[in-house]
């Protein structure tokens, strides 16, 4: 059927048609915006957050912690977020992210066990594990009231003070602290005995403005970083072994502390793997080189040791603290969170040559990967992955799948244990360290009667 339109018919037909055109414009403008706002709204969000952007001024308030009001009775179960720093591509990048306050100084169940495994080593080794330059004495104090102050506003149930700080109580030892003056012992002392990370502090030489480190207490290196030898160094001097540092790191390391304001707080993870629990230093770390682990160690006595970071400046004196607290997860906890035992995998095997001797993959990765094998196969079998699911970097990275699902008076629990004291090392560790005594002993004797005997 032929449609004939009038003269005005047509002008009606246009005019529709333009009106038309114009709503449709309108609708497909209003579209447009809402996804400009969706977008600039994410991105503002993303910028807040602070993932990637920390463009304090010297003169922003420095934020304060929240209380957490756990008491003792509750720390005994106390879970750490769980970190899972695995990445892929693995590339080696200082991968900070933006530190709440309220983590700098974290908590768990191990607290007591690492405040007095630091007392035993600081005893033992002395100044290979806590020292500090002349000219460091205003940052080592200002760095002890920082975590006294802290630790009274942080946890309220477990450091008490009835006289403006004087004397600190900590409710999980039982030792009271006293910050009379003159102070009993050193600054870093006082540290050593609230919080259970290492701490290195750095400053500025105005002479050449660049960073030395000026003292340090560092009781759990994990490998053979001794402080005695690196007090007063640059830092490329410190980090010379670290692979890549010169050509990834260095640039990004020096120009950060240069505008880091004390508002600024940051922290990141770094992990490697062993099959012990020891603070001090790992048995992946006390191999020789080409060494590989006893035949005899069972696959599912591995664990990974977290190396979780944070940096921060110092108001008055205007040093940088870097610290470090080992978190360890063994490999049969996380068997049941998707891709995690196919990344260890894939990490171990193919991660920068540099990066795999570091962290001396070699001398166990053949010893596990049957392992690792089945608990993939199981993963695939339980649906929680495919076998064709990409291995890459997760969506939650740097923290669990679950770290979301939590209740802060009782930690970061994983669902997938059944049985939380099975994860509760200390009893495996204070039989490591106390065999560990036992070995120094034995050698002792032995060369002092071979000296002997030359006499």
């Amino acid at each position: 059927m032929t449609m004939i339109l009038g003269i005005e018919d047509k002008y009606i037909f246009l005019v529709s048609g333009l009106i038309v055109s114009l709503l449709l414009s309108y609708k497909q403008l209003f579209i447009l915006y809402n996804k400009y706002k969706k977008t600039t709204s994410a991105k503002a969000s993303t910028k807040s957050s602070g993932k990637k952007s920390y463009s304090s001024s010297k003169d922003d308030p420095i934020p304060q912690p929240t209380p957490l009001m756990i008491t003792p009775e509750q720390v005994a179960n106390y879970d750490d977020r769980p970190w899972r720093p695995f990445r892929w591509p693995y590339h080696q990048t200082m991968s900070i992210f933006k530190l709440d306050v309220n983590h700098w100084l974290d908590m768990d169940k191990y607290y007591v066990h690492y405040i007095e495994e630091k007392k035993r080593i600081i005893h033992r080794y002395g100044d290979e594990n806590i020292g500090w330059l002349p000219g460091s004495e205003d940052a080592c104090l200002e760095l002890m009231q920082f975590v006294k102050d802290h630790m009274l506003k942080r946890y309220p149930l477990l450091f008490s003070s009835e006289d403006n700080g004087i004397h600190v109580k900590n409710h999980l030892t039982g030792e009271i602290l006293d910050f009379s003056e003159p102070l009993k012992e050193p600054p870093l002392i006082y540290v050593s005995k609230m919080a259970k990370e290492d701490f290195y502090l750095v400053k500025k030489n105005p002479e050449d403005d660049r960073h030395y480190l000026v003292a340090a207490v560092v009781p759990f290196p994990g490998g053979s970083f001794g402080i005695k030898h690196k007090l007063g160094k640059h830092l490329d001097v410190i980090h010379s072994e670290v692979p890549y540092y010169e050509s990834k790191l260095k640039k990004s390391m020096e120009r950060w502390f240069e505008r880091m304001a004390p508002a600024d707080l940051v922290e990141r993870a770094s992990w490697y793997i062993s099959w012990d629990h020891k603070l001090l230093c790992n048995n992946v770390y006390a191999l020789k080189e080409g060494e590989k682990v006893d035949s005899d160690v069972a696959p599912d006595q591995f664990n990974v040791r977290v190396e979780r970071q944070t940096l921060r400046r110092l108001p008055k004196s205007q040093a940088i603290i870097f610290t470090n607290h080992p978190v360890f997860y063994s490999i049969d906890e996380m068997k049941d969170e998707p891709l995690i035992p196919s990344l260890i995998k894939k990490i171990i095997y193919e991660a920068p040559e540099g990066i795999s001797k570091y962290k001396n993959f070699e001398s166990f990765r053949d010893h596990i990967v049957k392992y690792l094998d089945g608990l993939i196969e199981r993963q695939i079998e339980l649906g929680l992955i495919k076998e064709d699911t990409p291995i890459k970097t997760l969506p939650s990275y740097p923290f669990a799948h679950f770290v979301d699902n939590k209740d802060v008076n009782y930690g970061w629990t994983n669902p997938t244990v059944k049985d939380p004291e099975k994860n509760n090392y200390i009893d495996v560790a204070k039989e490591e360290i106390r065999q560990d005594e036992l070995r120094e002993e034995m050698s002792k004797k032995t060369k002092s009667a071979e000296i002997s005997e030359q006499v």
